[in-house]
C-alpha cells in the first residue's frame, strides 16, 4: 500500500495530491515546481497538463493522512507481541512492552517508564548536540579562515599584477621619451652628414668657402647614444620568493596559538574568546550543563592537550588584579583530581603554588608569562 501511495515526481507520500487530465496524480508543490521549471507533462505518461488548473485528490488525500497515522501509532507498538511499549530496557537500550519484561529475552535485566529514559537520553542528546555544534564552530572558523586566505591571495595576485602594470606604463614612458631624443639626435646628425656630402662634392672653391661653416656644425654633433638600462620589467621583484611574499602577508591575517583553551572545561563565570585564547569574567552561565570535565571553580579553565616534546608559550594578563596561570597534570575528564602548579597574582601580591602559598616579589608590574613545559622530563617553569 506505501508504493501506491508514493508521488511519481518525488518518490514521497503524497502530500495534497491533485488530479491530472490523465488521472494520475502528483504532489501539488511538485505540479507547481514542473511548472517552474517549465515542464508540465505528467512523469508517468508525459501527457500536457499545461491548459487546465489541476483540482484536489480528496480521495488519496485522505488514504495517505490515514496511511500516515496508521504508521505513527504502529511505532509505538511492540512487533513481537502486538502491545503498546511501555518501559526501556537499560541492558540492550530498546522499548519493551510487559509482555518483553517478562521473557527471557530480557532476565535480570533493569528496566526504566519510558519517560524517565527519555528524559535521561535527552540529557545525553543534548551534550552531543553541544559539542556538535562546537565542532561546527570550529569547522567554520576553519572556512572562514580558508576564505579569507583565498581572498587574500586574490588581492595580493592583483596588487602584484598591478605592480607590473605600473612598472610596465613607467617604462613604456621612458622608451617613448628615449626614443623620440634619439629620432631628434638621428635628424640632426643625419642633416649635418648630408651638409658634409655636399661640400665635399661642391669643389675646391666652394669647400673652402663652406669649410669654416660645416666644421662648425660637426662641432655640435650630439653626444653618443647611451644604452638604455633596466627597462625590462623586474621579474625578481615581482615574482620571484613569490610564496614566501604570500605567506608574509597571510600572517598578518592569521594567528597561532600553541594552546587554545578547552570551552568544556570552562566555568559558569568565564567567557571564552571566539578564537579560544583568551578570557573574561562576565555573568554566570546557567547554560553550561555541569559535566564531568568541568571546573568546579567558576574562574577556572583549561588548555588544550600537550603531546611530547618541549612546549613553550606565553600569557599576556594585562594590568587585571587577578589571574593564576599554571600546568595542570592528571585525567582531563576528571579536572578536580587533576595535581596544579600555578603562578597567580591577588591581593596586591605574587603567589607561586596556590596548595602552599608561597610569596615571591616583584620590583616590577608583571603583564606577560611564560610557560615552559618539558613532557620527556615530566617538568616545568614559569619565566
Amino acid at each position: 500500500m506505501e508504493e501506491e501511495l508514493k508521488c511519481p515526481a518525488c518518490s514521497d507520500i503524497f502530500k495534497n495530491p491533485v488530479i491530472l487530465p490523465c488521472s494520475h496524480s502528483l504532489c501539488q508543490a511538485c505540479v507547481q515546481q514542473r511548472k517552474t521549471q517549465g515542464d508540465q507533462s505528467c512523469p508517468v505518461c508525459t501527457t500536457d497538463f499545461s491548459s487546465i488548473d489541476p483540482i484536489l485528490n480528496l480521495v488519496l488525500s485522505n488514504a495517505c493522512q490515514n496511511f500516515s497515522r496508521v504508521i505513527v501509532r504502529s511505532e509505538a507498538i511492540c512487533n513481537l507481541h502486538n502491545e503498546p511499549f511501555k518501559l526501556f530496557c537499560l541492558n540492550h537500550e530498546e522499548l519493551v512492552c510487559l509482555i518483553c519484561r517478562d521473557s527471557g529475552l530480557h532476565a535480570g535485566h533493569k528496566f526504566r517508564p519510558i519517560d524517565e529514559a527519555a528524559n535521561d537520553h535527552e540529557g545525553k542528546l543534548q551534550d552531543c548536540l553541544q559539542n556538535m555544534r562546537e565542532k561546527l564552530k570550529d569547522y567554520n572558523a576553519i572556512r572562514n579562515d580558508c576564505i579569507a586566505q583565498a581572498v587574500y591571495m586574490k588581492v595580493e595576485e592583483e596588487a602584484r599584477l598591478s605592480a607590473v602594470r605600473g612598472e610596465e606604463k613607467t617604462k613604456r614612458e621612458m622608451l617613448k621619451r628615449k626614443i623620440a631624443s634619439l629620432v631628434k639626435d638621428i635628424t640632426a646628425l643625419s642633416n649635418i652628414i648630408k651638409s658634409t656630402e655636399e661640400n665635399l662634392m661642391s669643389g675646391n672653391i666652394s669647400l673652402l668657402k663652406n669649410f669654416k661653416g660645416t666644421m662648425s656644425k660637426t662641432q655640435k654633433l650630439p653626444s653618443k647614444p647611451k644604452p638604455l638600462h633596466g627597462i625590462l620589467l623586474d621579474e625578481a621583484k615581482h615574482v620571484g620568493n613569490l610564496k614566501f611574499t604570500v605567506w608574509e602577508g597571510m600572517k598578518k591575517i592569521i594567528s597561532y596559538s600553541p594552546v587554545i583553551l578547552d570551552l568544556n572545561t570552562a566555568g559558569r563565570e568565564l567567557n571564552i574568546s571566539e578564537d579560544l585564547t583568551s578570557l573574561s569574567f562576565e555573568a554566570r552561565d546557567e547554560r553550561r550543563l555541569n559535566t564531568p570535565e568541568r571546573m568546579l571553580d567558576h574562574c577556572s579553565v583549561l588548555g588544550s592537550a600537550l603531546d611530547s616534546g618541549k612546549h613553550v608559550w606565553d600569557v599576556d594578563v594585562g594590568d587585571n588584579q587577578w589571574w593564576q596561570v599554571g600546568v595542570a597534570l592528571g585525567d582531563r575528564s576528571l579536572p578536580q583530581d587533576m595535581s596544579m602548579w600555578t603562578f597567580g597574582f591577588s591581593d596586591g601580591k605574587y603567589k607561586k603554588d596556590v596548595v602552599r602559598s608561597g610569596i615571591w616579589k616583584s620590583s616590577t608590574k608583571i603583564s606577560r608569562i611564560q610557560v615552559c613545559v618539558d613532557m620527556k622530563k615530566k617538568n616545568s617553569f614559569i619565566h
